[in-house]
């Protein structure tokens, strides 16, 4: 709810200062936080908020629950914890105080905006409920409630007129009949009939309230949800005369309470189950499952590829839009008996229920591949996102339903690791290897601690003089038990855990600082170091004050800094044009890399701020063959690039023929196996011993055989 005051009570300053921002930025109002519970009690009698949003564990002599307990007993007001804590008896205690959320730490900003939004909703509904329900009880005597009174047969005496107009039967009709005839109830549920209401207030002598799920059919046969209570008539001498039924129509009641228990199963942005009605459904299918050793089902993990660059290229709001036409896609044609359900972000899972094998989820999969192929359009741009599953079938040797959803989602790693846009069906083997991708995911975590990380150089040559220009920075993780790793074999699950980012910073400023140590020890200031960023560097949104800092920490000038990009991380972004004017305009050199391996290189080329292109080796290799179609391309290149101003770097030169080749066609530069593999920063000093004129050789004794 836009605008509502908030008031937040962290004991930690920092993060209670970044709540606050982000609640301010999601429009609501936070004239402050606190760091206590006592002062939180005081400040709520003077801020007077709509909610508070509360730390569970706070210093102090009282903690958030007890402090929650207080403002609900004492303010009525609605209260959302905030928690790192999720253990049963923390929560335990916390229910007591019928909190209106949990928002556990860490959270995004749209949990805990969404958390807000609902204990908001809820308060106001309650509220409304509430008042309601004090109205109707002090206008009870006007008529406020149906009111039917009976004798001691349950023969109807009196009839107000609320209780005509729910029950359509007019009180001059109504008066001398049965009781059970003019207010029909029955269970919501099982249909039967509520006859003995009238009887067992007799019986007792006390108030009888309707169960819940009570529904009054009218005499044109409508359903009305009631809640209603009866209660004796006595007269002066306390004897019971009759009975009196009080009765409301509680359809608004009814209404708001089941988009509660929605709100609660569903995902509020596409309406799809969420994760805890998915569970229930799974566990319903598994324990179907096994009393029933022939039934069939199947989960399909599925994951949207490259979501988070639209995301961070186009807004959230633009992929929520793409979210909510994947959902309705990836549920066209499911049958009735099947479950799709958005597990979070733009992850979504499918439970297909009663089938005869592993073909039936087999041909979902694909139906789901080619379906999210197409081009979705928004705001009238289009944009692609493919989808990656992961299929697991039912088996007698599972355990639990979470196991298969577990096994679902490694097979999804593996289809995307084997290259997105496509399914995998998990099998043990699968299972070994999503063991072994957890190990290396605590392996990493710990190599970032420890600084097992290391960094090769590849020389790069100027094929006209041989002399060294300058150097490639590879990335290498020295693993204690498995060890010389390239970047290959962890980069990606470096940014799948959010490591990436650190591990970046680090191989910039190291680049940085090793080459101007160099320069000042060859007295060369022209050296220059290329360092390669990936899609998710690229699109760092520090990235240029990264650069800075590394620049200006080490004091190497910005034109001696190549950094590297492909082309597919230019022709992919709307804002790639933004992000290397920007870092142009730091003086940095801009390499296209890879080049020729996109589908629409050429025009690659005429990006304004790349100053060199970097044929990709599987271009030079087959040069060998100067009619080659290989040949004729790389010539293009040079040629094209020759007239733009644009220098060119061949990539994987390993013999005397092709550096050759490449210099008779008027490439300047080349780095390959034929001058010198990737150099640790010792044997890079041993190369220096050289004179700075003399040409690098091949097969020198220095240098690793990893490659990139």
């Amino acid at each position: 709810m836009s605008n509502a005051r908030i008031m937040v009570v962290e004991d930690e300053v920092i993060i209670a200062q970044d709540i606050q921002r982000t609640l301010i930025k999601l429009g609501y109002d936070v004239p402050l936080f606190v760091t206590s519970a006592e002062v939180a009690l005081e400040q709520v009698s003077v801020l007077r908020p709509d909610l508070v949003l509360m730390d569970i564990h706070l210093n102090g002599d009282m903690d958030g629950i007890a402090a929650a307990e207080e403002i609900r007993r004492r303010d009525r007001l609605p209260v959302v914890f905030l928690t790192a804590h999720s253990d049963e008896a923390t929560l335990s205690r916390a229910k007591i105080t019928e909190p209106y959320g949990y928002v556990l730490k860490p959270f995004e900003e749209r949990e805990l905006q969404i958390a807000i939004d609902i204990a908001l909703y809820r308060h106001r509904s309650e509220f409304q409920l509430k008042q309601m329900e004090r109205w109707l009880s002090t206008t009870l005597m006007s008529i406020g409630d149906g009111v039917i009174a009976t004798d001691m047969d349950g023969t109807i005496t009196f009839m107000n007129r609320v209780a005509e107009v729910l029950t359509g039967w007019p009180q001059a009709e109504a008066l001398g009949r049965p009781f059970t005839e003019v207010l029909r109830l029955v269970d919501m549920k099982t249909r039967e009939r509520v006859d003995s209401l009238v009887e067992r207030v007799l019986d007792d002598h006390l108030i009888i309230e309707l169960e819940p799920d009570t529904v009054l059919i009218t005499r044109e046969g409508r359903d009305i949800p009631v809640d209603d209570s009866a209660a004796p008539i006595r007269d002066e001498d306390d004897n019971v005369t009759g009975v009196v039924i009080i009765f409301r129509d509680i359809t608004a009641r009814k209404c708001v309470e089941d988009k509660l228990r929605h709100l609660a199963a569903h995902d509020p942005l596409t309406g799809l189950p969420n994760r805890a009605l998915f569970a229930d459904r799974l566990a319903i299918a598994f324990e179907l499952a096994k009393r029933h050793p022939e039934y069939r089902f199947a989960v399909l993990y599925i994951d949207l590829d490259r979501f988070k660059i639209i995301n961070d290229s186009l807004g959230h709001l633009f992929g929520d839009q793409v979210l909510i036409t994947a959902a309705q896609r990836l549920g066209e044609h499911l049958r009735g008996e099947d479950t799709l359900a958005r597990l979070g972000g733009d992850e979504f899972v499918i439970l297909l229920s009663c089938i005869d094998d592993i073909l039936d989820a087999i041909h979902v999969a694909n139906r789901i591949l080619k379906k999210m192929a197409k081009a979705i359009t928004v705001d009238g741009l289009d944009v692609f996102t493919s989808a990656s599953i992961g299929i697991a079938l039912n088996a007698p040797r599972y355990e639990r339903p979470e196991e298969i959803l577990r096994d679902a989602d490694a097979a999804l790693n593996q289809a995307k690791t084997e290259g997105r846009g496509r399914f995998s069906v998990f099998d043990t083997a699968l299972h070994q290897r999503a063991l072994q991708l957890l190990q290396l995911e605590t392996d990493l975590r710990r190599a970032v601690e420890r600084k097992e990380f290391q960094l090769y150089y590849q020389p790069i040559v100027s094929l006209a003089s041989g002399s060294l220009h300058g150097f490639e920075t590879l990335l290498r993780w020295q693993h204690p038990e498995r060890g010389l790793l390239a970047p290959a074999d962890f980069l990606a699950l470096a940014e799948e855990t959010g490591l990436l980012a650190r591990i970046s910073e680090w191989v910039l400023k190291e680049s940085c600082r090793q080459l101007r140590a160099w320069q000042k020890q060859t007295a060369n200031t022209a050296l220059t170091v290329a360092v390669n960023l990936s899609q998710t560097q690229f699109l760092y949104p520090s990235l240029h004050e990264l650069v800075t800092r590394a620049l200006a920490s080490s004091g190497l000038e910005a034109r001696c800094l190549c950094l590297e990009v492909s082309e597919e991380v230019i022709a992919d972004h709307a804002t790639a044009a933004r992000i290397l004017a920007e870092l142009d305009a730091l003086g940095v050199q801009l390499h296209l890399d890879d080049f020729g391996t996109g589908y629409s290189s050429l025009n690659m080329l005429h990006h304004p701020p790349i100053d060199v292109v970097k044929i990709d080796r599987s271009f030079v290799q087959p040069i060998a063959d100067a009619a080659s179609e290989k040949s004729a391309i790389v010539r293009a290149i040079l040629s094209l690039a020759g007239e733009l101003g644009k220098e060119v770097v061949a990539e994987g030169i390993e013999t005397a023929d092709q550096a050759e080749r490449l210099l008779a066609w008027g490439c300047q530069y080349g780095q390959g196996y034929h001058f010198a593999k990737a150099l640790t920063p010792e044997d890079v000093e041993k190369l220096f011993l050289y004179p700075a004129s003399h040409p690098l050789q091949a097969g020198t004794a220095i240098g690793t055989p990893l490659t990139d």
